[in-house]
């Protein structure tokens, strides 16, 4: 998978928008104006997602193209190195899901119905 990939699947997530919050080297994200993944530009083969710390442990110990995301919270955070062989499509397309909902599920009721409008 390249980043375009990676961007055009993330974009295709209900509600999902795309900034630049930290400048021109890094495209973030969201769902209801939270973060769920990102492309460092600059490392233009990594794919940053959002994760439950429980995956973290278990992807890691799983994948050597899998860890921690550089300058991110260490356990909710996880990086993916999209040029490893090892890691296919489908993976990356149901890590994203998981950042996705995982970020979707703790919005709000009242933000939940605003994305609706």
């Amino acid at each position: 998978m390249t980043i375009e990939d990676a961007r055009i699947y993330c974009l295709s997530k209900p509600h999902a928008t795309e900034d630049m919050p930290f400048g021109d080297d890094y495209v973030a994200f969201r769902v209801g104006g939270k973060i769920f993944a990102g492309l460092p530009l600059e490392k233009p083969n990594l794919l940053v997602l959002k994760c439950d710390p429980e995956m973290f442990d278990e992807m890691v110990a799983q994948y050597s193209a899998i860890e921690q995301a550089w300058h991110w919270h260490k356990r909710l955070w996880m990086q993916i190195h999209l040029d490893d062989a090892k890691i296919s499509s489908e993976l990356v397309k149901y890590l994203t899901d998981q950042a996705y909902q995982l970020v979707y599920n703790k919005l709000t009721k009242k933000e939940k119905a605003e994305l609706e409008l």
